[in-house]
């Protein structure tokens, strides 16, 4: 992408000037995906993403999309979750209330199992390397199935949220995601509360999806439509991305990149942590983020 030199600057923000700050957002009269003023400052077009590290080194990194995904709609109409077992992903579904299993690549194996006999809204999945856990709302509860999908217990999670949507395993305790608080509820594997929490609501009153990538949550949202991390502790780390979707459902973390489930499009797309910088993707064609 070619770099203008602007002559003008009576379009610059005011308190600009070569003291300006990097990530500083300005506008500015142009349409160039970069822009050059005289005194070489650098600015990026709002939702221009540029690879060049070396030449705006201090810009935001940013979660891309891959292009990568599959689509479940064969399946399941209505897609809420995914997980990861190590060498498949399995999905859950609503519309048919069972659990279908794939590929690495995506490709329907032709298992799967029914979890109707205890729900006709599952919402959330994961594996902990043994079981299966889902969550459901209706009832307010957690339920465990073997890897063959056959019931083994549940545990009542109603007392921490009305509306639990999603869970993940962390290695060695599950996190439930509930709609009611937007917050995440910690318990061992004995279904008892660990009293321990954390908010989301700062970020997104409606979550949908958790998922634990051996580090840090990540957690989806459709008032938002983003996806946000946050530590161990739970604490947000000012990171998000857009899930490139109206109604993110569910995600999965599997290696370095994450798994979103889109609801509208029955799509299960991939994202990875691209080698590049990001300028604020919220910005309009005439806004301009300082990135050198």
């Amino acid at each position: 992408m070619g770099n203008v030199i602007m002559s003008n600057f009576t379009d610059f923000i005011s308190g600009g000037g070569s003291a300006s700050q990097i990530n500083e957002v300005v506008t500015l009269n142009n349409t160039a995906d970069t822009v050059t003023l005289a005194d070489a400052r650098v600015y990026l077009k709002g939702g221009v993403f540029e690879t060049n590290t070396s030449t705006y080194p201090l810009a935001q990194s940013s979660w891309q999309a891959t292009g990568t995904s599959f689509n479940v709609f064969s399946q399941d109409t209505q897609p809420t979750d995914i997980t990861w077992d190590g060498t498949h992903f399995w999905m859950l579904g609503d519309s048919s209330n069972a659990v279908y299993k794939y590929t690495a690549a995506g490709v329907y194996t032709g298992t799967s199992f029914s979890v109707s006999a205890q729900t006709s809204q599952p919402q959330g999945l994961t594996w902990d390397g043994t079981f299966f856990w889902m969550v459901e709302p209706l009832s307010q509860r957690l339920y465990k199935y073997n890897s063959a999908g056959v019931l083994q217990t549940s545990f009542s999670i109603g007392a921490q949220d009305t509306y639990p949507r999603a869970v993940t395993w962390d290695g060695t305790h599950l996190w439930v995601l509930g709609s009611s608080n937007a917050a995440v509820y910690k318990y061992n594997s004995s279904g008892v509360y660990q009293s321990v929490s954390f908010s989301v609501a700062a970020q997104e009153t409606v979550p949908h999806g958790i998922a634990w990538d051996g580090t840090s949550f990540w957690v989806t949202g459709i008032v938002t439509d983003n996806v946000y991390k946050y530590n161990a502790s739970g604490v947000y780390q000012d990171v998000s991305f857009s899930a490139g979707t109206t109604n993110p459902y569910g995600i999965v973390g599997v290696g370095t990149s994450l798994w979103v489930v889109d609801r509208n499009t029955r799509l299960v797309s991939q994202f990875t942590f691209v080698n590049g910088v990001q300028s604020q993707v919220s910005l309009g064609a005439q806004n301009y983020v300082r990135v050198a």
